[in-house]
């Protein structure tokens, strides 16, 4: 059995390889390609042949060797009916050989043909017909097997003919890919990775997921999946993770943001291959994030300016149900911080309170470091950031960066613990909100001569006087968002703007006029920083008569009358402007 079956081996290799090469060759020289084929039709035929050179004949009658390669088939058949029966094979050989050549040098057809899997064998035959070197060390090897049959004994693995035959996709960088690029692949790295959402208009709807990609270059690209294709990538592109991409679709931007330098977008689609990197000595990727300093958060306070920053949770309050123009929604303050020791709070509200909130709430025993993407800063709570629709939160994020912080905050958390537990620096503004210098400074005419839209908040200079007196120096608000509201008519009610109830809540205030060398302007100080400026609390003010503020008012306005202070002031809300006649709110001041 086993002879028999070497014999058998022997006899298909030899013949697969020999039709290969014969292949080979009638297929590269078109012009003796077309004489073999003549011969071949006519080599049955011996007195023909016989005209021939010797040295050709071996050529010639090489499709006869199937037939005696077998002799035992043929030895019954009569002498005429071997020569009809060879011409058939023949013949049948050079079918084969056309058909195998049509599907080879047609890919479109030979594609489609190429899909049933009784024709793999023309993928192995274009791979030898295609690579001649290749194919000639394997034609040599399969002839040694064939000829040195105690090598067949020999275990070996299978041949994978799809991963030959398919060409290795060049491995680019992302800035050389292009719409005009074909068989591209690139090592990126996963930057962001948002979460499923879904885009509405009208009755029609439309699911989605985003992410950014970035690669050695510092290069980065967004890419997006939609609607059935969003499961694909369950549990691919994970955030800091590193994936060879190739095959996706690549789309021109309409406008190239400022920040950006790649003019396409990427669609990942079903036909895109993700493959996760896991090579030895892949290139270090940079740090991508562009982390905003908290010492610079005023300068793009109150703006549409999108910020990027990093922080350990040092404590997560408890959620609350707030309303915002009319509308409830989830809240949760986190304090976050930064070698520069200023806790700061972070709004997390919606879906972000529900996955991001609940999952640092449950990591706070460990104080886990985040990184907040596309962020904004307000002057809400003195100074602080709040999540955009377009906002990401990183918890633990596995980059070096968030290392070194969680390895200085070890370090230093008792310092940590008593700025946020026991002095709550984050509603501080001296903490947030110091001193400047006067190169940072604007001056009153540059104020006011802005567009409302065209700058935040501004620190401004100058001589200060109480801009008119009045009756009393406190108005009623309410107690969880200050906004001012008339005592007679809300007490007992609800609070329009953030849906609490309001009860007797007294807040100071007092109007004042700065002036510098290039104008003056009104602004109003409220709560701590007017008590700051009158030298009593609002409290005690409350309790006082008409007479007795009016009488304060008077003497606070000789008091501070032509002092010089530093102010940060914002624009202030519709109610106040309407109110007080005010356009600008002091946030936080100091003498000058």
């Amino acid at each position: 059995m086993l002879f028999h079956f070497f014999i058998r081996r022997w006899i298909l290799s030899f013949g697969f390889m020999a039709s290969v090469f014969y292949l080979r060759f009638l297929l590269f020289y078109p012009a003796i390609g077309v004489r073999r084929i003549t011969r071949w039709i006519l080599c049955p035929f011996p007195g023909i042949s016989s005209l021939l050179p010797s040295n050709w004949r071996y050529l010639i009658n090489a499709p006869s060797f199937f037939p005696r390669a077998l002799p035992e088939i043929f030895s019954f058949l009569p002498s005429n009916w071997r020569r009809i029966t060879r011409w058939i094979l023949s013949f049948g050989f050079m079918a084969s050989v056309l058909y195998l050549g049509f599907l080879l040098f047609c890919p479109a057809i030979g594609g489609i043909s190429l899909m049933h899997p009784r024709f793999s064998h023309v993928l192995y035959l274009r791979f030898f017909l295609f690579y001649p070197a290749i194919g000639g060390m394997a034609t040599a090897a399969a002839s040694t097997v064939s000829f040195v049959p105690e090598l067949g004994a020999i275990p070996c693995e299978p041949f994978d003919a799809s991963s030959a035959v398919a060409a290795a996709p060049k491995l680019l960088r992302i800035s050389n890919v292009s719409e005009s690029t074909r068989g591209w692949m690139t090592l990126v790295h996963v930057v962001e990775a948002d979460r499923v959402k879904v885009a509405s208009h009208g009755s029609i709807s439309k699911s989605f997921r985003l992410f950014r990609f970035g690669d050695s270059q510092g290069i980065k690209v967004s890419a997006i999946v939609y609607d059935d294709n969003v499961p694909c990538v369950d549990g691919l592109l994970l955030p800091f993770r590193k994936y060879y991409i190739s095959n996706a679709e690549i789309r021109r931007l309409a406008e190239l943001p400022p920040d950006c330098f790649y003019p396409f977008y990427w669609v990942i689609n079903s036909d895109t291959s993700i493959r996760e990197a896991t090579d030895v000595g892949l290139p270090v990727l940079p740090f991508y994030f562009g982390l905003r300093s908290y010492d610079s958060l005023h300068f793009v306070a109150d703006t549409n300016n999108l910020i990027n920053i990093m922080g350990v949770v040092v404590n997560s309050l408890p959620a609350r149900d707030v309303y915002v123009e009319g509308i409830l929604r989830r809240e949760r303050d986190i304090i976050i911080v930064d070698q520069g020791k200023r806790p700061i709070i972070l709004t997390l509200f919606g879906d972000y309170e529900s996955i991001e909130g609940r999952a640092i709430e449950n990591l706070m025993h460990a104080m886990p470091i985040i990184i907040a993407i596309r962020v904004r800063v307000t002057t809400k709570k003195c100074l602080s950031l709040s999540i955009h629709p377009s906002s990401i939160v990183l918890v633990c994020p596995d980059v070096l960066e968030a290392k070194l912080l969680d390895a200085w905050c070890t370090d230093n958390i008792s310092e940590l613990v008593r700025l946020v537990f026991d002095e709550r620096a984050y509603l501080d503004p001296t903490v947030l909100l110091p001193p400047v210098r006067d190169l940072t400074v604007t001056t009153i005419a540059d104020v006011l001569s802005c567009d409302p839209f065209d700058w935040g908040n501004a620190w401004i200079k100058g001589h200060v006087e109480v801009a008119w007196p009045c009756a009393r120096s406190w108005h009623m608000a309410c107690p969880h968002c200050y906004e001012l509201y008339d005592y007679a008519t809300t007490l007992g009610t609800l609070c329009l703007s953030c849906g609490l109830g309001i009860y007797a809540f007294p807040r100071a205030w007092i109007r004042l006029t700065v002036h510098d060398d290039t104008g003056y302007v009104n602004v109003i100080a409220l709560g701590a920083e007017a008590e700051r400026l009158i030298g009593v609390s609002a409290v005690y003010m409350y309790a006082s008569t008409d007479d007795e503020n009016f009488a304060l008012y008077c003497r606070v306005s000789r008091q501070i009358k032509r002092s010089k202070l530093l102010l940060y002031i914002k624009r202030s809300t519709d109610v106040i402007r309407t109110e007080t006649t005010t356009r600008y709110t002091v946030v936080a001041c100091y003498p000058a």
